[in-house]
């Protein structure tokens, strides 16, 4: 599927909350399994926008119990998004956590030089929010700004770049793509654009 980033005014603060004025794309859903199937269960949505040096992606994950939101740096385990990139050779792959980690591996094959260079360059925060069991309004919120030198590939208007976002929520086990794969999220040549 092609997603459209907007253009940013202004590079937006990154501080995990998402600020109206700061971004003006419209939201997507993440809303499939792996498998392809419209998921259920609490919403997940993104955003996403860029410049001349960056793809910036906002993530709010909605949870129904903010007790239950699991913060660490371990994907499957704790609450993470994943941000999966092709850039001009490599796939690469960006975990984000709601204790604020982030990390860049090489489960795409990527060199470790070339994973390790991303993680160095790549910004993110995360912050939770809500206060109560079963306040709907309870979640937590991630941002990213990637550069596109880090990526290999230069932006223009129009240009199309191969990626996929993807979601663990503890609080239900419930893992969420933006394009399932039917594999694993940075399987790109079956997610979108």
């Amino acid at each position: 599927w092609p997603f459209v980033a907007t253009r940013a005014a202004r590079p937006p603060a990154l501080d995990g909350e998402i600020g109206a004025d700061e971004w003006t794309a419209p939201s997507t859903s993440i809303d499939r399994e792996p498998s392809r199937w419209s998921a259920s269960g609490a919403p997940a949505f993104a955003r996403l926008a860029y410049d001349d040096a960056n793809l910036y992606v906002a993530v709010n994950v909605v949870l129904f119990d903010i007790g239950k939101l699991n913060k660490g740096g371990a994907w499957g385990k704790d609450d993470g998004v994943e941000l999966c990139l092709a850039g001009d050779k490599d796939t690469y792959v960006l975990r984000g956590f709601a204790d604020g980690t982030c990390a860049s591996v090489g489960d795409a094959g990527v060199p470790a030089a070339a994973a390790a260079a991303l993680g160095q360059a790549a910004r993110f925060a995360a912050k939770p929010y809500g206060k109560t069991k079963g306040d709907w309004k309870s979640g937590w919120r991630c941002e990213w700004a990637v550069p596109f030198s880090a990526l290999g590939i230069k932006p223009a208007p129009g240009k199309k770049v191969a990626f996929n976002l993807g979601l663990y929520r503890a609080e239900d086990g419930v893992c969420r793509c933006l394009e399932g794969t039917r594999a694993e999220n940075w399987r790109l040549d079956e997610a979108a654009t």
